[in-house]
């Protein structure tokens, strides 16, 4: 299976999620946090699933699939237990929809790999359906190295990047400086208010 790494955006996207179980909470964690608006076809829910229906973070529609389920579906996920419904579900799945098959990656057009997010910053592992848990164990070992003070050190580097797109620097300025904030030293809280400090100065913007 040839597959590109790609970031989706999946917000106001109508998902459609076939099961309730375990590895639907998976894929509907994910998505749910993106913005998608998701739709959730099977007889029961695992726990968290029924707390999100209850909140009305997505729909649930209690009842077993049927090919009329998927029929405004952009994106549909099949992630039931029972490889016949999943492989029905992804044949009455829209032909521009994107797919995920739960059970057997090669059926689908879409991958969910093991992901490791801390504030911008996103790292996502794929063994393309070799050993998902085997990826699962190379994004622990990534979390180690880049924790929760990497993923602020990344929001830093996006303000800065903001503020280095107005006119007061010049193409030379920025280029300098986007280099120069990769170096160690910015990695600590005091440098980072130090720099964001300056540059709101230059930008004409109040410095908090």
């Amino acid at each position: 299976m040839a597959s590109v790494p790609v970031m989706v955006d999946f917000k106001g996207k109508q998902v459609v999620v076939i099961g309730g179980g375990k590895i639907a909470a998976r894929r509907i964690r994910i998505l749910q946090k993106a913005g998608a608006r998701i739709t959730v076809v099977s007889p029961s829910l695992d726990p968290e699933l029924q707390s999100l229906a209850a909140q009305g973070k997505i729909r649930w529609k209690q009842k077993r699939f049927e090919p009329d389920d998927v029929n405004k579906a952009e994106v549909v996920i099949a992630a039931t237990n029972d490889r016949d419904v999943n492989k029905w579900a992804v044949a009455h799945a829209p032909v521009a929809a994107l797919i995920n098959d739960a059970g057997n990656a090669e059926n689908g057009d879409l991958m969910f790999p093991a992901l490791l997010q801390k504030g911008r910053l996103s790292i996502s592992v794929s063994t393309d359906g070799a050993s998902p848990k085997l990826a699962s164990r190379i994004i622990t070992e990534l979390s180690n190295q880049y924790d929760d003070a990497y993923g602020r050190y990344v929001d830093f580097l996006y303000e800065c990047r903001q503020l280095l797109k107005q006119p007061a620097f010049t193409v030379d300025e920025k280029k300098e400086w986007l280099e120069k904030l990769l170096a160690e030293e910015y990695r600590t809280p005091e440098k980072q208010s130090e720099v964001l400090a300056f540059l709101k100065i230059r930008t004409g913007k109040p410095a908090r």
